[in-house]
């Protein structure tokens, strides 16, 4: 059975749909995303709670892990109050770290919507699928998946692993 993590933000929760509800404009540079998260939606239980389901997997993860700096227990009650399979969740307090120390020995592959965290967890030994999000589309990968369908992410893990050894 594969062990299978997934991010949270863009993967399962629309993060953007909620921002752009919060703020009601998208901002031209990232910088200004980060310092409102960091400055003001870290305080806000509701926004964090109340983010739209974005899609949900037809399995049980091993873990979750996030790069949000809100509370933790926040996250928590989401995946609770949204019926998420029960699995540990690791949240990594800001979005400059990388998860490949969280990771590395808990899941055989991991699925995020960043192109930043794919090419890092990849980079380091960690095999990362891409899930298409609007942000990440312009990057060609062969890694990229669609859902969060177990069978789906199985061929392209395998796939990642073939061509591994070619």
């Amino acid at each position: 059975m594969l062990r299978i993590g997934l991010d949270i933000d863009n993967c399962i929760a629309n993060f953007d749909a909620g921002y752009l509800s919060r703020f009601k404009k998208w901002p031209k540079h990232d910088w200004a995303i980060s310092r409102n998260v960091e400055h003001i939606l870290i305080k806000e239980r509701k926004f964090w709670l109340s983010l739209p389901v974005l899609r949900k997997p037809n399995f049980t993860p091993k873990l979750y892990c996030s790069s949000r700096v809100n509370n933790k227990r926040w996250t928590k009650q989401y995946l609770k109050d949204n019926e998420f399979p029960n699995a540990p969740l690791y949240q990594i307090p800001g979005y400059k770290l990388s998860k490949a120390p969280i990771l590395k020995g808990r899941v055989d592959v991991f699925v995020d919507d960043s192109i930043k965290n794919f090419e890092d967890l990849n980079s380091q030994g960690i095999p990362c699928l891409l899930i298409d999000s609007p942000q990440n589309r312009n990057y060609e990968t062969e890694y990229r998946i669609h859902s969060l369908d177990e069978k789906e992410i199985e061929s392209i893990y395998l796939k990642m692993k073939s061509n591994e050894t070619k």
